[in-house]
């Protein structure tokens, strides 16, 4: 949540200082200015994104997949949930092209403000958005198909009050209303979507996602001065904004449905505590959480013996255990963690762990285990640096 906010901030940023310096350039200079400075702009951006890296290993397609233009498509339909979240964010991004179409005629017909007007209003957008971003960042994690569905509705609602009335000032505030809103719908839209596709297949869909939300920009662009030319400005407004609300009140159940089948587990708490997943994603550790096997140890019980085949990680949730290590003996307390040693090295166990009291557990699959700690460089260094530590006090 917190990385999407800060994404939907700089987004909002952008709508705001744009749109704004385009209408001071359109009023001081003239359009090729204005495109000369966005050309300018839209460069430098990509050349500070050839400095950005990645960390983690993601399965990469084979040769014959890479040239399937619709492998992506076809992982939106097969992964449940998905079709649903990505159907309703490109129904706002179609929503987002038919706004465009019509602050421009709402500021040469209406307002009266020409080409500059087309600015500030966009600019009223990036301001709520910006308000909108700070508020999304948060939101509480365990569930978010509310705010999706509220931030859709709310994305709606201002456009059809704006169809009555004619003054800068109100239309100004309930464009800033729609701001905060799309931020709200970015942030929990791609949080759930993220949430609900597998990391193996998560850049495919996110891929097709953007696809459809920049092709259902273009083509709410397209479709809206039809619409105008049939009913009119005013009734178009009503039409454009009733979209999004009608959706959300015929999907919000399968939309909770999806929510409810992703929330964040409850022992997720209890993974961000232990050291060795602090490079990890918030997605990662959810999945992490997800896969954890709960057992309960009563006092005196071997938890594994020392020369045995490691097969397990364990997390200590509560109660106390002792780690005898032969040379020494240490002691696991709640958040502590045992049994990385035998999975990192691929060596049979170098320690005795018995529990002192009443224990309880969280169990990690060995296979679960190296395929988020190894996936990850960060983690990966850092577990075997915790390994190697661990080896040279035994």
């Amino acid at each position: 949540i917190a990385a999407n906010g800060a994404t939907s901030t700089i987004e909002s940023l952008g709508t705001l200082l744009g749109p704004l310096s385009a209408g001071v350039l359109v009023a001081v200079a003239d359009v090729a200015t204005v495109f000369a400075a966005g050309a300018v702009a839209l460069v430098s951006s990509a050349a500070v994104l050839t400095r950005v890296s990645a960390e983690g290993v993601v399965p990469g397609l084979t040769a014959e997949e890479g040239f399937r233009l619709w492998q992506g498509f076809r992982e939106v339909g097969h992964v449940p949930g998905a079709r649903l979240l990505v159907g309703l964010i490109t129904a706002q991004t179609f929503i987002r092209g038919c706004l465009n179409v019509l602050l421009v005629v709402t500021s040469y017909e209406v307002l009266h403000r020409g080409a500059a007007g087309v600015g500030y209003l966009t600019a009223a957008i990036g301001v709520g958005g910006l308000f909108g971003a700070l508020g999304a960042a948060t939101l509480r994690g365990e569930r978010l198909a509310s705010p999706f569905a509220f931030g859709l509705v709310f994305w709606g609602v201002p456009l059809m009050i704006v169809a009555v009335l004619s003054y800068s000032v109100a239309v100004v505030f309930l464009l800033a209303v729609v701001g905060a809103a799309n931020s709200v719908v970015d942030v929990a839209g791609f949080t759930l979507l993220q949430r609900t596709v597998p990391d193996a297949l998560l850049t495919r869909v996110l891929g097709v996602t953007w696809g459809l939300a920049m092709g259902t920009v273009a083509l709410g662009s397209f479709v809206t001065p039809f619409v105008m030319r049939a009913v009119g400005l005013k009734p178009a407004f009503v039409i454009v904004g009733a979209v999004l609300p009608v959706l959300v009140l015929a999907m919000h159940r399968r939309l909770s449905a999806v929510d409810a089948a992703v929330a964040p587990p409850e022992q997720l708490p209890l993974v961000e505590r232990v050291a060795l997943f602090t490079p990890l994603s918030l997605v990662a550790k959810q999945r992490i959480a997800n896969h954890l096997i709960r057992l309960e140890v009563a006092r005196g019980q071997v938890v594994f013996r020392a020369g045995e085949i490691g097969d397990r990680f364990y997390i200590v949730e509560t109660g106390a255990l002792v780690i005898d290590l032969g040379s020494r003996k240490v002691h696991a307390w709640p958040a502590d963690f045992f049994g990385e040693i035998a999975l990192l090295r691929d060596v049979p166990r170098t320690a005795t762990v018995i529990a002192e009291s009443d224990t309880t557990l969280y169990a990690l699959e060995r296979d679960e285990f190296l395929g988020a700690v190894t996936g990850h460089a960060r983690a990966h260094t850092q577990a075997h640096a915790i390994a190697s530590k661990r080896l040279a006090r035994s």
